[in-house]
């Protein structure tokens, strides 16, 4: 009797776990890579952000330095970006950014926000920039190069 008292106590932890999850994802189906409207960047494709993310790609077109911004560990849209773009767990990106910081391939890690609105008054001070909204919070500050469902 314990041991089916326990197996349904079990049970329903796991169930309640999966609907948590599944309700935490749902609402982020479209996270969109965003420049300041001032920026005349064209579309970019995945590999392309992947790129200027990792510090592969620095530079405009123009030869302006990039600024890249994330949000801050923990929200959503930050852990669409290390699957989808990075394609590394939390661990590895910081890894990653110590090990190039020091070897000198990048200058610094891209610089943490901890909120959508901090993002949008970062990148419409620095017509540089380049970070990522969700869908809901894009508006007509911020131009889409690359939308990742």
């Amino acid at each position: 009797m314990h041991k089916l008292i326990l197996f349904i106590i079990l049970a329903l932890a796991l169930l309640a776990g999966v609907a948590q999850v599944r309700t935490a994802g749902a609402g982020f189906a479209e996270v969109d890579i965003v420049v300041p409207m001032s920026n005349n960047a064209g579309p970019l494709s995945t590999e392309d952000v992947r790129r200027i993310f990792v510090g592969e790609k620095s530079s405009w077109g123009g030869g302006k330095h990039i600024t890249v911004l994330m949000l801050a560990p923990g929200q959503p849209e930050r852990a669409v970006i290390l699957r989808e773009v990075f394609k590394m767990s939390e661990s590895d990106y910081t890894k990653y950014f110590l090990q190039a910081a020091f070897t000198g391939r990048v200058q610094a890690a891209p610089k943490d926000l901890s909120s959508a609105e901090q993002m949008k008054a970062r990148l419409a001070a620095n017509p540089n920039a380049i970070g990522y909204l969700r869908k809901e919070n894009v508006d007509d500050s911020v131009r889409v190069l690359l939308r990742l469902r």
